[in-house]
Order: structure tokens, then C-alpha cells, then sequence
């Protein structure tokens, strides 16, 4: 039996256009109160799962943070994060933990604590690999910045990496 953990980290640098996720842009204040309930929340499930008739896994093989753009974090946040999750849970040797990342929030602090943090999958929001594309619907990086990103990522160690693109963008043609 296959058991998952999903954390919403629902901060951004702008809210982009096609997006309907419960996110938004918020002040740097917000993220660590953020932080501190969801770990508050972890903790307090674990203890009072059985009086909810809930079962709690002690064991999984997957961490999923979302978004939203969880590499905005501070990096002492992001390690929150992940501290109460080790705490509360044993993470199978092969589980497979992701964080999403946007192009141009990867700071070598954050790229620092993701390896350090067992991160061996990222998924970089990059939506496409044409400027004007990308400007069109409020992102806020190039395509020369994600292919840096990706490799980055790569020579710190982590190869597995997918970039999320989107079709129909507006200036999009056949050809791009």
C-alpha cells in the first residue's frame, strides 16, 4: 500500500493568470505563521488521528510540496517543513520527494536545502520555453533562466526533474 504526503505551500511571486489554485502573493511574515500552523497541524493530527477515526500511516512513499511556490520559502522555513514531516512519519529509503519550484526562485540556499533535505525530484513551473509565451500569462522568468535552473539543480544532484509547459498559451503557434 502506497502512502503520500501533500503539503500546500500557497505563496507566489505573482499570481499567474491561469492559475485557480489557492494561492497568492503575501508578505514574508505570512510564510513563517504559515509554516508554524502546518506543522502545528501535522503534529496535532498524528496525536488525535485514532479519536477522529482516522488512520494515520507511520510509514510513506511520497512527499509532494505544491503550490503555489514552495522554493519561495525561506530556506529556515522550507526546513521546518521538512523536519515535522521526519518527525512525524518514516520516509521509505526510495520514496520519491518533490518540491515545485518556479524558475528564478532557486537561490543557492534553496538548492542547498533541498539536497540536504532529501529532495530528489523537482518540478520546475515553467510553462514554456518562449519569452513573450511566458511573459503573456505573468511568469516571471526566461527560458535562458530555467535551462540555468536545470542545470543547477543537475550538478547539485538532483537529475530528476520534469518542467511543466502548458499548450495554448496566448502568442503560442503550432510551431512553438
Amino acid at each position: 500500500m502506497h502512502s503520500a504526503i501533500y503539503i500546500s505551500v500557497p505563496f507566489c511571486r505573482s499570481k499567474c493568470t491561469y492559475c485557480n489554485f489557492a494561492s497568492g502573493v503575501f508578505s514574508a511574515g505570512q510564510m513563517g505563521r504559515y509554516v508554524e500552523r502546518v506543522a502545528e497541524d501535522i503534529q496535532w493530527l498524528r496525536a488525535h488521528a485514532g479519536d477522529l477515526g482516522v488512520a494515520m500511516p507511520e510509514t510513506v512513499d511520497s512527499i509532494y510540496m505544491g503550490g503555489g511556490t514552495p522554493s519561495l520559502l525561506p530556506p529556515d522555513e522550507l526546513k521546518k517543513l521538512f523536519f515535522t514531516v521526519r518527525q512525524e512519519f518514516k520516509i521509505l529509503p526510495k520514496g520519491e520527494i518533490t518540491v515545485e519550484c518556479a524558475p528564478g526562485t532557486l537561490s543557492d540556499q534553496i538548492v542547498h536545502t533541498l539536497v540536504t533535505r532529501g529532495v530528489n525530484r523537482v518540478s520546475l513551473g515553467g510553462q514554456s520555453f518562449v519569452d513573450q509565451e511566458a511573459a503573456s500569462v505573468a511568469r516571471l522568468h526566461t527560458r535562458e533562466k530555467t535551462l540555468s535552473d536545470i542545470a543547477r539543480l543537475r550538478k547539485a544532484g538532483i537529475s530528476n526533474i520534469n518542467v511543466d509547459l502548458i499548450a495554448g498559451l496566448p502568442h503560442q503557434t503550432r510551431e512553438s
